[in-house]
Order: C-alpha cells, then sequence, then structure tokens
C-alpha cells in the first residue's frame, strides 16, 4: 500500500512526525521545569515575606514605600536601624509618583558595610508628623558569604543548584513556549503532507456494541461517502484492516472497524478509494 504514495512525501511526513513528537517532548519537560521554578520561587517569596532582604557584606538593595506625607521632603523621612549601631547604611535617593494609582512614593538604597558581621538587623523607615501606623520594617539578613547566602535560602532550587528560581523559570519556560510553536507547525505540516497523499492520521479510537470506532479528520473532496469502505494502515504505511465509513460531522469522519483489533497509535486512513479488491488488499499484508 505504501508504494502507491510518493516516497518523498511520505518521508516528509515521516520526519516532521518525528520531529513534532521530539520537539513537543522537550517543550513539555521545559515547561515543567518552568513551572517547578515559579511555583518554589512564589513559596520561598512568600515564606519570607516581602519586606525581608538579604545582602552580602558590601552589597546593596533598594527599598521602597508609600509616602506618608502629602509633599515630604528629605528631611521629614526618617530611618532607624535596630540595633542602632547595626552595619548598615540607608540613602534616601529621593520621592516620585507611582505607577499605578499615582501616590506619592520613596525610594532609597540599604547598604551592608564591608565589615558587616553576619545576623538579622531591623530597618524601620517612618515620615516625622505621620501616624505610627504610616512606619514601614524591614528585616536585613545578612550572609557571611554566598556559600552561606544559598545555604540558607528558603527556596529549593536555589539550595540544590543555586539557580534563581524566577530566571530558570523565565528561561525555560520562554524556550519551552517556542519549542511549542515549532511542535505545532510541524504537527500542521505533517497534517498537510498526509492531506496530500490522500491520507489522515486517526486520534480517536473507541469500542461500542463489540465493535471498534475511530475517528479522523476529513474535509473537501476528501471526505468519503458514508457506507464506504477504506484502507486503516500503520505508521509505516503497511495496510492492517478495513473500515466502513459511518458519519462525518464538522470535517470530523467516523469509521467502524471491519477487523477485531484496534489499530496503533499513529495508524492512518487512505481516504483514497482503494484500487485493489479488498481481499487482495488484505492479503497484501501477511
Amino acid at each position: 500500500m505504501r508504494s502507491r504514495f510518493d516516497p518523498r512525501l511520505w518521508r516528509s511526513a515521516a520526519l516532521a512526525r518525528a520531529r513534532q513528537h521530539r520537539l513537543g517532548l522537550i517543550s513539555g519537560l521545559l515547561l515543567a521545569v518552568a513551572l517547578v521554578g515559579l511555583i518554589d520561587g512564589l513559596l520561598a517569596e512568600m515564606r519570607a515575606g516581602t519586606n525581608q532582604l538579604e545582602l552580602l557584606p558590601g552589597e546593596a538593595a533598594t527599598v521602597s514605600g508609600p509616602a506618608a506625607l502629602k509633599n515630604p521632603v528629605t528631611s521629614d523621612l526618617v530611618a532607624r536601624f535596630t540595633p542602632p549601631d547595626a552595619p548598615l547604611r540607608f540613602t534616601l535617593e529621593g520621592f516620585f509618583t507611582g505607577y499605578w494609582f499615582g501616590n506619592g512614593m520613596w525610594r532609597g538604597e540599604v547598604r551592608a558595610e564591608p565589615e558587616a558581621a553576619p545576623g538579622r538587623y531591623g530597618l524601620r523607615v517612618s515620615f516625622r508628623g505621620a501616624l505610627g501606623q504610616a512606619a514601614q520594617n524591614y528585616t536585613l539578613v545578612i550572609r557571611e558569604d554566598a556559600a552561606a547566602q544559598r545555604a540558607g535560602s528558603l527556596s529549593v532550587l536555589r539550595r540544590w543548584f543555586g539557580a534563581n528560581p524566577f530566571l530558570l523559570a523565565t528561561f525555560c519556560g520562554g524556550f519551552g513556549v517556542l519549542l511549542g510553536a515549532a511542535t505545532y507547525a510541524f504537527g500542521r505540516r505533517h497534517a498537510r503532507l498526509l492531506a496530500g497523499m490522500g491520507c489522515s492520521e486517526i486520534y480517536r479510537v473507541g469500542r461500542a456494541d463489540g465493535t471498534w470506532r475511530i475517528w479522523c479528520l476529513a474535509a473537501g473532496p476528501l471526505a468519503p461517502r458514508p457506507g464506504s469502505v477504506r484502507m486503516v494502515l500503520d505508521p509505516a504505511g503497511n495496510i492492517i484492516g478495513e473500515a466502513r465509513v459511518e458519519h462525518l460531522r464538522k470535517g470530523s469522519l467516523e469509521l467502524t472497524l471491519l477487523d477485531a483489533q484496534a489499530p496503533p497509535h499513529g495508524s492512518l486512513v487512505c481516504l483514497r478509494p482503494p484500487s485493489v479488491a479488498p481481499d487482495a488488499g488484505l492479503a497484501a499484508r501477511s
């Protein structure tokens, strides 16, 4: 049966399907890793809280928050560390308008001294003349070195592999989406090549009333009439049985297998009329 098809089209269709499966598997793995990284990063952020910062000696981090006064000036903001002699330094960078609601915001930098001892410190930022609940409190954790920072991380991926979970999720998710698009493109190419040979891949198999039912896509002049018999091929193009056309609904063709066994995954239906008698076609597979 396979000899009826253009060998170049058959090879191209098989290559497109193989690439689709391979890229689809890689894409699924990358998206799974991206999901794990995202969940791990979010759980670590939730456990640490939004007001906790980790620093190494000599490092700096940017902090910001809402301004408690309408038109604040630099002298209105007060930053206090706990304990007062903490090896940290706060520098106000200025005030700006919030991006979402247009309210007043402040932005500053917290820097750990090069000789800062490891430990947990507190930072309280408030405004003179504002209500006490307007103050913002931060927890600053200074680690001895990068190894200690990695070992003390709340992220499992950072502790095990030293990778930022959000960067890992972004990298794997981006490549996963690109490979997913390539998988879709190869799937479309495979379907077009099969249609050019007059075939359609079986996408569903079911059993009812003791008989096997199969479904494939068929549209336009390739759609056979109900009651006609079509050949069923395995993925290699060999005849494995026959099927009788039952219904055609919205481009989906339902057929009843005339054999007792279900077709393997990736089998095809030859939508063109057989050029040989059914008995001779079935004998050709033996």
